[in-house]
């Protein structure tokens, strides 16, 4: 079980130091972006060691930078802030920290009653990554997922303020990110009754407060942190599917990042799956039909202003199907053939007409408005 701290300001307040005196941490390593120690240091009071030296998508050898910042602070628990990233290396140092050696890190391979306690304080609503155990990392440009039950950061700060800083852009996209990894886990081979209670509160509560969190309403800020919290405690039991497998080289290749490449894909997926009993139950939560849905979805991208603007040639197409992992295609409702992934790719990257973005947008719009007439 984790410890959940939420409300706006709670970082500025003494919950922080509640939690890390029931954590038993004394003298924790901050792990995250310099930028955010400036703004962690100002609302907390706290000075404490800080690892900021990993990547947007970090690497392994990053996180044994901070492991040695770890030992040379005689640190006790570890604090992230920020998004998956800030939290996937804070992770991947508890691994290493934890684990007798390199190769039982690599195949996630650690004991079972390790202590080491992780406070995370996401700075993002998207990636969930609060709420699993699982990091993501880079070994020599290979894609390497540690997954152990260890990992799972004993505590969670879930403080929407820290949101007020992040880019438009970076709010679309760790949104759309949120709302795939509830779909995807609604819709995945390993979903379960449990796993479908979370992704129904992350797809409900993205669709319905998108647009004010955009516009920058305190409690939509509230609504969409916690929405992307249940995302991850979805994919936590359900893991991911098809959207997430195909969208790591379309962010290294093209560009958008994370969740905006997992939506790209996500509509045509939902498409290609025809008249999956599964996708009827999903329009019911969403509130439209089974053939509205993937509508829907492909308008929020077009009023987001999202939709791609430029078909990539041929060999990136190719270069894009041969780099999924076909491994991680196992847990999608339905298999796919490298020419079915490559037609999903041509769709999902071909430009729109204007006639056809602003009937998306306009679709859009009608279901938003709705939304705000519900809630």
């Amino acid at each position: 079980m984790q410890n959940i701290v939420s409300g706006r300001g709670s970082l500025d307040g003494e919950r922080l130091t509640g939690l890390m005196a029931q954590l038993q941490m004394r003298r924790p390593l901050l792990v995250c972006s310099a930028r955010m120690q400036a703004d962690f240091s100002a609302r907390t009071g706290m000075m404490l060691p800080c690892f900021s030296g990993y990547h947007a998508n970090p690497d392994l050898a990053d996180a044994i930078t901070g492991v040695e910042m770890y030992r040379q602070h005689g640190c006790d628990g570890l604090i992230s802030v920020g998004g998956g990233s800030a939290m996937d290396t804070a992770k991947a140092v508890k691994a290493l920290l934890l684990a007798p050696d390199m190769e039982a890190v690599k195949a996630s391979r650690l004991p079972e009653d390790g202590v080491l306690p992780h406070i995370a304080i996401p700075a993002t609503a998207g990636t969930g990554a609060e709420a699993t155990p699982i990091a993501v990392m880079y070994v020599q440009g290979e894609k390497l997922s540690l997954d152990h039950p260890a990992l799972l950061p004993e505590a969670i700060l879930l403080d929407s303020t820290l949101l007020n800083t992040l880019p438009p852009y970076h709010q679309k996209a760790c949104a759309m990110d949120a709302l795939c990894q509830g779909i995807e886990s609604y819709w995945a081979i390993r979903t379960t009754e449990e796993s479908r209670v979370h992704a129904r509160r992350a797809i409900r509560g993205v669709l319905a407060h998108y647009d004010a969190y955009l516009s920058g309403q305190p409690d939509a800020a509230d609504a969409m942190l916690l929405a992307a919290y249940e995302s991850g405690c979805a994919i936590r039991i359900s893991r991911t599917t098809a959207a997430h497998a195909m969208s790591y080289q379309i962010t290294k290749r093209i560009g958008p990042a994370h969740g905006h490449a997992c939506m790209l894909t996500l509509p045509h997926l939902w498409r290609q799956m025809g008249d999956a009993p599964v996708l009827a139950e999903l329009s019911d939560v969403m509130g439209v039909s089974p053939a509205d849905a993937p509508e829907l979805l492909l308008g929020l991208l077009a009023a987001s202003e999202m939709l791609p603007e430029e078909l990539p040639d041929a060999s990136t197409l190719d270069a894009l199907v041969a780099s999924v992992n076909v491994q991680r295609l196992s847990n999608h409702p339905q298999k796919l053939s490298q020419m079915e992934m490559r037609e999903i790719y041509t769709r999902a990257l071909t430009p729109v007409s204007a006639d056809e973005r602003a009937r998306l947008v306009s679709l859009w719009r009608a279901y938003a408005g709705e939304a705000d007439c519900r809630g």
